[in-house]
Protein backbone atom coordinates (compact mmCIF):
# COMPACT_ATOMS: atom_id res chain seq x y z
CA UNK A 1 0.00 0.00 0.00
CA UNK A 2 1.26 3.45 -0.94
CA UNK A 3 0.66 5.77 2.01
CA UNK A 4 2.16 8.93 0.53
CA UNK A 5 4.05 10.22 -2.50
CA UNK A 6 7.73 11.14 -2.59
CA UNK A 7 8.78 13.77 -5.13
CA UNK A 8 12.24 15.14 -5.89
CA UNK A 9 15.58 14.34 -4.29
CA UNK A 10 15.10 14.50 -0.54
CA UNK A 11 17.59 16.31 1.72
CA UNK A 12 19.32 14.27 4.44
CA UNK A 13 16.89 14.85 7.34
CA UNK A 14 13.74 14.58 5.20
CA UNK A 15 15.11 11.41 3.61
CA UNK A 16 15.64 10.03 7.11
CA UNK A 17 12.02 10.82 8.00
CA UNK A 18 11.00 8.76 4.97
CA UNK A 19 13.30 5.90 6.02
CA UNK A 20 11.88 5.79 9.55
CA UNK A 21 8.31 5.74 8.24
CA UNK A 22 9.23 2.87 5.93
CA UNK A 23 10.76 1.06 8.90
CA UNK A 24 7.50 1.52 10.83
CA UNK A 25 5.55 0.16 7.87
CA UNK A 26 7.82 -2.91 7.76
CA UNK A 27 7.12 -3.37 11.48
CA UNK A 28 3.38 -3.51 10.58
CA UNK A 29 2.40 -0.21 12.17
CA UNK A 30 -1.21 0.40 11.08
CA UNK A 31 -0.78 4.05 10.00
CA UNK A 32 2.96 4.68 9.84
CA UNK A 33 2.39 8.06 8.16
CA UNK A 34 0.08 9.40 10.91
CA UNK A 35 1.52 12.46 12.61
CA UNK A 36 0.39 14.66 15.46
CA UNK A 37 -0.02 18.28 14.38
CA UNK A 38 0.00 21.11 16.93
CA UNK A 39 -1.05 24.64 16.06
CA UNK A 40 -1.82 27.87 17.93
CA UNK A 41 -4.68 30.32 17.78
CA UNK A 42 -4.12 34.06 17.98
CA UNK A 43 -4.48 33.92 21.78
CA UNK A 44 -1.55 31.50 21.93
CA UNK A 45 -3.72 28.54 22.95
CA UNK A 46 -2.52 25.23 21.43
CA UNK A 47 -4.56 22.55 19.68
CA UNK A 48 -3.34 19.08 18.75
CA UNK A 49 -4.72 16.39 16.43
CA UNK A 50 -3.63 13.54 14.16
CA UNK A 51 -3.29 14.07 10.41
CA UNK A 52 -1.91 11.91 7.60
CA UNK A 53 1.23 12.70 5.62
CA UNK A 54 0.39 12.63 1.91
CA UNK A 55 3.48 13.95 0.12
CA UNK A 56 7.14 14.42 0.92
CA UNK A 57 9.57 16.53 -1.10
CA UNK A 58 12.81 18.48 -0.61
CA UNK A 59 10.61 21.42 0.45
CA UNK A 60 8.84 19.53 3.23
CA UNK A 61 5.76 17.51 4.14
CA UNK A 62 2.20 17.90 2.83
CA UNK A 63 -1.11 17.06 4.49
CA UNK A 64 -4.69 17.94 3.51
CA UNK A 65 -7.57 19.38 5.49
CA UNK A 66 -10.50 21.80 5.45
CA UNK A 67 -9.14 25.35 5.21
CA UNK A 68 -12.24 26.65 7.02
CA UNK A 69 -12.08 24.20 9.94
CA UNK A 70 -10.42 25.12 13.24
CA UNK A 71 -7.10 23.63 12.15
CA UNK A 72 -7.10 25.36 8.76
CA UNK A 73 -8.03 28.72 10.23
CA UNK A 74 -5.40 28.52 12.96
CA UNK A 75 -2.65 27.70 10.48
CA UNK A 76 -3.64 30.54 8.16
CA UNK A 77 -3.67 32.99 11.08
CA UNK A 78 -0.45 31.70 12.64
CA UNK A 79 1.48 29.42 10.24
CA UNK A 80 4.07 28.03 12.67
CA UNK A 81 3.30 24.44 13.69
CA UNK A 82 4.88 21.33 15.23
CA UNK A 83 4.63 17.73 14.03
CA UNK A 84 5.33 14.55 15.95
CA UNK A 85 5.70 10.96 14.76
CA UNK A 86 5.97 8.14 17.31
CA UNK A 87 5.99 4.40 16.73
CA UNK A 88 5.89 2.05 19.72
CA UNK A 89 7.01 -0.90 17.60
CA UNK A 90 10.28 0.76 16.60
CA UNK A 91 10.75 2.85 19.77
CA UNK A 92 11.47 5.92 17.67
CA UNK A 93 10.13 9.45 17.54
CA UNK A 94 10.49 12.39 15.16
CA UNK A 95 9.77 16.00 16.13
CA UNK A 96 9.42 18.61 13.39
CA UNK A 97 8.92 22.36 13.76
CA UNK A 98 8.31 24.66 10.83
CA UNK A 99 6.06 26.96 8.88
CA UNK A 100 3.05 26.11 6.71
CA UNK A 101 1.87 27.45 3.40
CA UNK A 102 -0.98 26.38 1.13
CA UNK A 103 -0.19 24.14 -1.82
CA UNK A 104 -1.37 25.03 -5.33
CA UNK A 105 -4.94 24.57 -6.57
CA UNK A 106 -3.52 22.18 -9.17
CA UNK A 107 -2.08 19.88 -6.49
CA UNK A 108 -5.30 20.13 -4.48
CA UNK A 109 -7.39 19.14 -7.50
CA UNK A 110 -5.06 16.30 -8.47
CA UNK A 111 -5.02 14.81 -4.99
CA UNK A 112 -8.76 15.25 -4.42
CA UNK A 113 -9.54 13.43 -7.67
CA UNK A 114 -7.35 10.50 -6.53
CA UNK A 115 -9.21 10.06 -3.22
CA UNK A 116 -11.78 7.30 -2.67
CA UNK A 117 -15.29 8.44 -3.57
CA UNK A 118 -16.43 8.14 0.03
CA UNK A 119 -13.69 10.54 1.10
CA UNK A 120 -14.70 13.01 -1.63
CA UNK A 121 -18.31 12.89 -0.44
CA UNK A 122 -17.30 13.35 3.20
CA UNK A 123 -15.13 16.38 2.38
CA UNK A 124 -17.99 17.86 0.35
CA UNK A 125 -20.78 17.58 2.93
CA UNK A 126 -18.86 17.91 6.21
CA UNK A 127 -18.03 21.48 7.27
CA UNK A 128 -15.15 20.52 9.54
CA UNK A 129 -15.42 21.67 13.19
CA UNK A 130 -18.89 23.21 12.70
CA UNK A 131 -21.57 22.26 15.24
CA UNK A 132 -24.10 19.64 14.07
CA UNK A 133 -27.83 19.56 14.75
CA UNK A 134 -27.55 15.76 14.64
CA UNK A 135 -25.19 13.09 13.33
CA UNK A 136 -28.13 11.40 11.57
CA UNK A 137 -28.79 14.56 9.56
CA UNK A 138 -25.17 14.62 8.39
CA UNK A 139 -25.44 10.98 7.27
CA UNK A 140 -28.67 11.80 5.43
CA UNK A 141 -27.00 14.76 3.69
CA UNK A 142 -24.15 12.48 2.67
CA UNK A 143 -26.55 9.93 1.15
CA UNK A 144 -28.46 12.65 -0.70
CA UNK A 145 -25.22 14.11 -2.05
CA UNK A 146 -24.15 10.67 -3.26
CA UNK A 147 -27.49 10.17 -5.05
CA UNK A 148 -27.32 13.64 -6.63
CA UNK A 149 -23.81 12.92 -7.93
CA UNK A 150 -24.45 9.40 -9.18
CA UNK A 151 -22.26 8.76 -12.26
CA UNK A 152 -20.82 12.28 -11.93
CA UNK A 153 -17.35 13.49 -10.99
CA UNK A 154 -17.19 15.27 -7.64
CA UNK A 155 -15.52 18.67 -7.76
CA UNK A 156 -13.15 19.61 -4.93
CA UNK A 157 -14.71 22.11 -2.51
CA UNK A 158 -12.67 25.33 -2.63
CA UNK A 159 -12.39 25.23 1.18
CA UNK A 160 -10.55 21.89 1.06
CA UNK A 161 -6.83 21.60 0.32
CA UNK A 162 -3.30 20.97 1.41
CA UNK A 163 -0.60 22.62 3.49
CA UNK A 164 3.13 22.25 2.92
CA UNK A 165 5.11 22.16 6.16
CA UNK A 166 8.53 23.72 5.53
CA UNK A 167 10.69 22.30 8.34
CA UNK A 168 13.04 24.55 10.29
CA UNK A 169 14.12 21.80 12.70
CA UNK A 170 13.84 18.00 12.68
CA UNK A 171 14.76 15.92 15.71
CA UNK A 172 15.22 12.13 15.66
CA UNK A 173 14.82 10.28 18.99
CA UNK A 174 15.71 6.62 19.63
CA UNK A 175 14.80 4.82 22.85
CA UNK A 176 17.68 3.22 24.76
CA UNK A 177 17.35 0.65 27.55
CA UNK A 178 19.88 2.56 29.68
CA UNK A 179 17.53 5.60 29.49
CA UNK A 180 20.26 7.62 27.76
CA UNK A 181 18.10 8.09 24.70
CA UNK A 182 19.74 9.14 21.45
CA UNK A 183 18.69 12.56 20.13
CA UNK A 184 19.88 13.97 16.82
CA UNK A 185 18.75 17.46 15.81
CA UNK A 186 18.89 18.99 12.34
CA UNK A 187 18.43 22.77 12.20
CA UNK A 188 18.10 24.75 9.00
CA UNK A 189 20.48 27.70 8.82
CA UNK A 190 20.82 29.79 5.65
CA UNK A 191 19.04 27.10 3.59
CA UNK A 192 21.45 24.41 4.82
CA UNK A 193 20.94 21.71 7.42
CA UNK A 194 23.23 21.58 10.46
CA UNK A 195 23.27 18.44 12.63
CA UNK A 196 23.95 18.34 16.38
CA UNK A 197 23.54 15.76 19.15
CA UNK A 198 21.38 16.55 22.20
CA UNK A 199 21.58 15.20 25.72
CA UNK A 200 18.50 13.19 26.69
Amino acid sequence: MKFYEVTGSLSEPISKVHEWIQEAETASVALPHAMNLSSLNLEGKPSSRMVLLKRMSPEGLVFFTDYEGNKGKQIQEFPFIALNFWWAKTNKQIRIEGKCKMVSDEENDDYFSSRPRGSQISASVSLQSKELDSYELLVEQSKNFEIDHLDKDITRPKRWGGFLVEPESIEFWIDQKNRLHKRELYKKENSKWKKVLLSP
